[in-house]
């Protein structure tokens, strides 16, 4: 049978895996076409790759996750940086801000803000409105040295918010892009140093006044002895029977002694400031003995003082020596006032004493107070004065020393009808025998002499000590002088005194430590001493005289009063007992 020829195309099925010269063989073979079928192979290829796709995008999410997580981390630990950085800067009592080129304030710490009172925020305000108008140029020069490079520190006056001038400290710092580059940003740092000033002004007066103070005392005591030696012989011939032209010469040249020895006392008085030590002290002669420390200037400028003092005597418990310095402040403010305005130019001085205050009252006839100054006429560096007068403290100090003593500060005035302030302080109900030591009252006319006694006389002036001992040999007392403690001990042992008159400071052995001697080796004799001294008001022979309880007369000596204390001392002590 014979098999008839078929013709029909050919496809041909490969898979992937047989070589690309098979599939063209195929066609040379007459293949119609040649169908390439993954199949199973291919699906397991198209799964791997999807799996190993799979684990990919699974490593990637991880990695996003990760990265996202250290990246909210960082952001994390950046905040709370900047938190604590806002922290500590608000924690940070002095105004922190950082500025641009042009002063605007980029950024600013809790301290810097309240600067604003409450206004506008401080970020895109300029530095320059924190300062007085006129500090500006300063601020400005100082802003573009930082910016060239330069730490700046200065000081300047602002304004406060209740008007009054205060003090910045400030301090300009560049601040550097990273790796040392161009300066963009000014660090400022700013301290309010008012009261700082304040403080540290009244710490250098009273660091003058203590040197002013022991200045003094080494002059008063230098000028107390040759006023003590000429009142001494003045008052010893005052005793001879002269002629009246004479004893008018003699009088005037003791009357001279004497306003010397006020003279010294007066300074004294207000130099040396006793250790800040509250005493009873009589307020009346707070006024008698500061006046007299200006009557004179007060006189060249035809300026009348009128005393009015309550016949009471106010006495208050208080620092002698600060209620003087507030009391000459005052009568300086007054005077600078005065010479303001023609003649005739007044200064009445008034104290009054209530049941549980004493006022003092300073009034002049100067052309007031307006109402813009009277509101911060007490403020530290406060002055109308000009440039170099005076520190604008003056005011500012009596001020703080009323209210350290528990009172007040206070003033009426108004344009044209002269100035008013009072200050009120609290009485105190205590009576206290430390009140400061007063010269002894003048006595009567010295009478005839009345017993003979015995006094050794110790004071390293020989002139001082011979124009005592004079006086005494006239009033019928015996005396003996010498010239330091240790002569004094040596004359004590050969024979007895009944009253040894003792001056406080001296070279070699002072006073004290010859009271000390006798404690140890006659005790007996301790209640027959008396001090004689220049300085009442030093701090040690103040101490000394109040601890002791020891009679103390003041140099010059009032010779009449000296004779009334050596005869009440021996009369106190008994009669002595002589060495045998």
């Amino acid at each position: 049978m014979a098999i008839a020829a078929v013709s029909f195309p050919v496809i041909v099925v490969a898979y992937l895996v047989a070589p690309p010269d098979h599939w063209a063989r195929a066609l040379v073979y007459g293949a119609a076409a040649v169908l390439v079928v993954v199949g199973t192979l291919l699906l397991a290829r198209f799964a791997h790759s999807l799996r190993v796709d799979r684990r990919y995008a699974d490593l990637l999410e991880n990695e996003v996750a990760h990265q996202t997580r250290s990246l909210m981390d960082s952001l994390a630990a950046t905040a709370e940086a900047e938190r604590n950085l806002r922290l500590v800067m608000d924690a940070v009592p002095d105004a922190i801000i950082v500025v641009d080129r042009e002063g605007r304030i980029l950024e600013a710490n809790a301290p810097a803000e309240s600067m604003a009172a409450g206004e506008a925020p401080l970020q895109g305000r300029t530095v320059f409105e924190f300062f007085a108008p006129a500090a500006a140029p300063v601020v400005g020069e100082r802003m573009a040295a930082a910016f060239g490079g330069e730490v700046q520190r200065f000081e300047v006056s602002f304004v406060q918010d209740d008007g009054t001038r205060g003090l910045r400290s400030v301090l300009y710092a560049p601040v550097r892009e990273r790796g040392g580059g161009k300066i963009a940003r000014v660090l400022v740092l700013a301290r309010d140093v008012t009261d700082q000033k304040r403080t540290e002004a009244q710490l250098q007066q009273a660091e003058k006044l203590t040197a002013m103070g022991q200045l003094v005392s080494g002059v008063a005591h230098e000028i107390n002895n040759p006023a003590a030696i000429i009142s001494g012989f003045a008052q010893t011939l005052l005793l001879d029977d002269l002629k009246p032209e004479h004893r008018d010469m003699l009088q005037m040249v003791y009357d001279e002694a004497t306003r010397i020895g006020r003279i010294t006392s007066n300074l004294l008085a207000f130099a040396r400031a006793g250790g800040k030590e509250r005493t009873l002290v009589d307020l009346n002669d707070i006024v008698r003995r500061t006046f007299a420390l200006r009557s004179y200037h007060l006189s060249t400028l035809n300026i009348t003082v009128s005393l009015q003092l309550d016949r009471d005597d106010p006495k208050i418990w208080a620092d002698a020596s600060e209620l003087q310095q507030v009391l000459l402040n005052l009568l300086i403010n007054a005077e600078q006032a005065l010479v303001t305005v023609e003649p005739p130019r007044t200064i009445t001085v008034r104290t009054r004493a209530g049941e549980h205050e004493a006022v003092l009252e300073i009034a002049d006839s100067g052309p007031g107070i307006p109402p813009e100054i009277r509101a911060k006429i007490f403020d530290p560096f406060f002055t109308t004065k000009a440039e170099g007068v005076g520190t604008g403290l003056g005011l500012s100090i009596c001020y703080g020393i009323a209210h350290e003593h528990g009172g007040r500060i206070w003033l009426e005035s108004e344009p044209g009808t002269g100035a008013r302030f009072f200050v009120a302080l609290p009485r105190d109900p205590r009576h206290d025998a430390r009140a400061p030591l007063e010269p002894a009252a003048p006595a009567p006319p010295p009478t005839a002499a009345t017993g003979a006694l015995t006094v050794l006389v110790i004071d390293d002036e020989t002139a001082l000590r011979n124009a005592l001992l004079r006086f005494l040999g006239r009033r019928g007392i015996q005396g003996h002088g010498a010239a330091d403690g240790t002569e004094a001990l040596g004359l004590l042992g050969q024979r007895d005194f009944d009253v040894i008159i003792s001056d406080v400071r001296m070279p070699g052995m002072s006073g004290g430590e010859f009271l000390e001697r006798l404690r140890r080796e006659r005790p007996e004799l301790t209640a027959r001493v008396v001090f004689s001294t220049g300085d009442t008001f030093a701090p040690e022979t103040a101490t000394l005289i109040r601890e002791s309880g020891v009679p103390t007369v003041t140099k010059p000596f009032d010779f009449a009063a000296l004779e009334r204390v050596v005869r009440e001392v021996a009369a106190a002590a008994g009669p002595q007992r002589l060495k045998t």
